[in-house]
């Protein structure tokens, strides 16, 4: 059974209630690529993490939007971040998966904000402030994903 997210059915068969022969397989579902977001995805088809600049004031801004939220205006290009950023928070999420993951709250070395998304970490290795990095994920051929890890560098 193939299920583009975590559904009623998963959810019932891991209290018993449904029996199935075999878990779903988890699809990720494709990102809606915009003409606003289209640089980012293809950002990251390449390895690198990239946002939007304002030409006009210099600000660095994310997530992206077609307007720098400094100054307002739409004379933007793409730059490419570091990679790094530090950890403020996360969690261990165990709703309606085989295995809990860990999403946490990272600040870009940038200063432009933060992002929450999944880390690969256990745990106990986790600690506020604690250096990341950036790593990249083909989830298949058309889409690649990011996470962080530790930076042990």
């Amino acid at each position: 059974m193939k299920v583009e997210c975590l559904t009623i059915v998963w959810f019932l068969s891991l209290r018993g209630v449904v029996k199935l022969s075999s878990p779903p397989e988890i699809v990720h579902l494709q990102p809606k690529t915009t003409s606003l977001t289209l640089k980012f995805w293809e950002g990251l088809k390449n390895r690198k993490l990239l946002a939007p600049k304002c030409k006009d004031c210099g600000e660095v801004f994310f997530p992206p939007r077609g307007f720098c939220p400094k100054c307002f205006s739409e004379n933007i290009e793409w730059v490419e971040l570091s990679g790094k950023g530090k950890l403020h928070s996360w969690t261990e999420v165990h709703y309606l998966t085989p295995k809990p993951y860990i999403l946490g709250v990272i600040e870009l070395a940038e200063g432009i904000g933060r992002m929450i998304s999944r880390v690969e970490a256990k745990p106990e290795e986790l600690r506020i402030d604690m250096p990341m990095k950036i790593d990249f994920i083909d989830v298949s051929d058309k889409l690649t994903l990011f996470i962080w890890k530790p930076d042990k560098s």
